[in-house]
């Protein structure tokens, strides 16, 4: 009875509630309790065991009838970010949604899931993301029908101004129905404001998927739009930026370099806005005067012109430098204008087999050239501006830690100025927020997640950061968080530019965290000062025995820069290496460093 007395104090019995007017006699009446405390201990008894049977408990809810496995490969967040938001939106129509990285589920894995939608970015000369190149490779070598049973639909993400525009998306949509699996919907292409087309692939989707089988299903229908806001609840987005205040612009280069690059310190103000090392900054740009004073002169048009834009009418000057895309032409705007103008000359650019000369003529023109030539003439502001593509934001890798500097974000910037068919060719982000904007003044700004490109969570793993150039820019951010945490595990950076003399850009800033051990390693590459020209990936090959022994110990590598030349090049000392101090055949090389991005140790942040 002394456990009974422990579960009740006596204290606590002399206020509760009266027991039942005929209570079961269950306490002796030679117990050790007052007649008040026997008479609420038998009450408490007697209602516990005379209690009528519980009403059974409301079954819990189906678990939905039909899962949606949205599959996602992707190399700055994008895919995955739309996959998130189609998640969101299938499950308020009432369907189970999973998401996953293509690269990890890997063939066999799509094989067993009935109903799949990818969402597939194409990356650098048309691509795969790194984590999906195993995937890619082992898609390439399946046959049979594998995939039957299958029922799938591809949204590709790609950028128009790359001659293979969603080129991977496009292979993934073709092999997929090769190997047996049966086309819900046609594949639809995005471009970099891939938002819309995201909207008509979603919009194509619901009509030809299963039914959901649950009550939700009808509230969804009711209410399509409740994923519009995606993941990401930022109150600054690409649709709506932030103005960032120009806190300082310097340039990096001594004075007796032939290139100029620059370091852009913007304020982030009261914003609430928050980045990590390896996300990148989106900028709106606008086009510069002399730009549009030339497209003006070759058109023939005023710029105080009339001209609708969604459903606004503005003056075609003010369309034309905030609105419109005048720089880099893209196939698609020629093919356009080709087909508009009846062009022969470019007509047979449009060709299949005349696709070398299409880049040749892509190379080093904008949209001037285009509408300065003869069959343009009499064109009005209505169809030049129907006609141009949208000026979309650039995206520059963050090259700060919010640590380090609290509430501003800073920018490693080559501004880009060539001559070319006797026209100065300026870029025009690069001009706009080196060139443009006085101190002081504002720029439109948001973060553009890069969940990808991120330190290891383990900050004992060794780290490798390769980034000639303004590739350096996230690897100053990693540097910089890692110095204000204390942190000093091994890093090792590879850096190369020109001349060591006038572009060795942060060399007091990497000295330093030399110093202080926040860098471990420092290995250089300065093509210019010396009659042979020497590059990172050279130094990686001179180091190809303690750098793959950084690998064997989990180093995680991170690549940034020119995808054309400079990543091709690493990938391909990486495989040597591989080849050298692994023992690996070329092809089982390869697969190694395929193997290596799949699993998230072979980083690459290329444009």
């Amino acid at each position: 009875m002394n456990d009974l007395c422990e579960l009740q104090p006596l204290e606590a019995a002399q206020e509760a509630p009266k027991p039942p007017a005929r209570p079961l006699e269950l306490i002796p009446a030679d117990a050790p309790f007052s007649p008040a405390q026997r008479a609420w201990l038998n009450g408490f008894f007697s209602a516990i065991l005379t209690r009528p049977p519980a009403a059974p408990r409301a079954a819990a809810p189906a678990a939905p009838s039909v899962v949606v496995s949205i599959l996602y490969a992707s190399q700055t967040g994008t895919a995955e970010g739309f996959s998130r938001k189609f998640a969101k939106a299938a499950k308020a129509r009432g369907y189970g949604a999973t998401i996953e990285d293509l690269g990890s589920v890997g063939l066999a894995g799509l094989a067993s899931r009935p109903l799949c939608l990818v969402i597939a970015s194409t990356y650098g000369e048309g691509e795969a993301p790194d984590s999906a190149q195993a995937f890619a490779q082992e898609l390439a070598e399946a046959k049979g029908e594998i995939l039957a049973g299958v029922r799938y639909a591809v949204l590709a993400l790609g950028d128009r101004n790359y001659p293979k525009f969603c080129q991977f998306g496009a292979f993934i949509d073709a092999r997929l129905a090769e190997l047996g699996a049966a086309r819900l919907a046609e594949r639809v292409e995005a471009d970099a404001d891939a938002d819309p087309a995201y909207t008509r692939w979603r919009d194509l989707l619901w009509p030809v998927l299963p039914e959901a089988g649950s009550a939700a299903a009808e509230a969804g229908a009711r209410a399509p739009a409740a994923e519009e806001s995606g993941e990401d609840q930022s109150a600054w987005t690409r649709e709506r930026p932030f103005a960032a205040r120009l806190l300082g612009n310097r340039r990096l280069n001594a004075e007796s370099s032939d290139k100029d690059t620059r370091h852009v310190a913007l304020a982030l103000g009261d914003s609430g806005l928050v980045y990590e090392p390896g996300d990148a900054l989106g900028i709106w740009p606008r086009n510069g005067s002399v730009l549009i004073d030339r497209l003006l002169e070759v058109t023939g048009l005023e710029g105080d012109a009339p001209v609708t834009l969604d459903h606004s009418t503005l003056g075609l000057r003010e369309v034309l430098a905030a609105r419109l895309d005048l720089g880099r032409l893209s196939n698609a705007l020629v093919i356009r204008f080709a087909e508009r103008f009846a062009d022969a000359e470019l007509l047979r650019l449009c060709e299949p087999e005349s696709s070398e000369l299409m880049q040749g003529f892509l190379q080093d023109r904008d949209a001037t050239d285009l509408f300065a030539r003869p069959s343009a003439k009499g064109i009005s502001a209505q169809e030049l501006v129907e006609m141009l593509p949208r000026l979309a934001p650039r995206l520059y890798s963050i090259s700060s830690s919010l640590l380090a500097h609290p509430g501003e974000v800073h920018l490693t910037i080559g501004v880009v100025r060539q001559t070319a068919s006797g026209q100065v060719r300026d870029g025009i982000a690069s001009t706009h927020l080196t060139q443009s904007i006085a101190q002081g003044a504002t720029v439109p700004v948001y973060v553009h997640r890069n969940a990808r490109f991120r330190l290891p969570k383990d900050a004992g793993t060794p780290v490798v950061m390769i980034g000639p150039g303004t590739g350096i820019a996230p690897f100053r951010a990693f540097l910089e968080d890692r110095g204000a945490r204390g942190l000093t595990g091994r890093t090792w950076l590879f850096f190369g530019e020109r001349r060591s003399q006038c572009d060795f850009l942060y060399r007091d800033e990497l000295e330093a965290w030399l110093a202080n051990g926040t860098l471990t390693r420092l290995d250089t590459a300065f093509s210019r000062d010396s009659g042979q020209k020497f590059y990172v990936q050279d130094r990686m090959r001179e180091n190809a025995a303690l750098l793959w022994s950084w690998i064997q110990d989990g180093a995680v590598l991170y690549v940034c820069g020119d995808a054309q030349r400079m990543a091709k090049d690493v990938d391909r000392a990486l495989v040597e290496i591989f080849m050298s101090e692994g023992g690996h055949s070329e092809a089982s090389a390869q697969l190694e460093v395929r193997h290596l991005g799949a699993n998230g140790r072979y980083l690459r942040d290329v444009y």
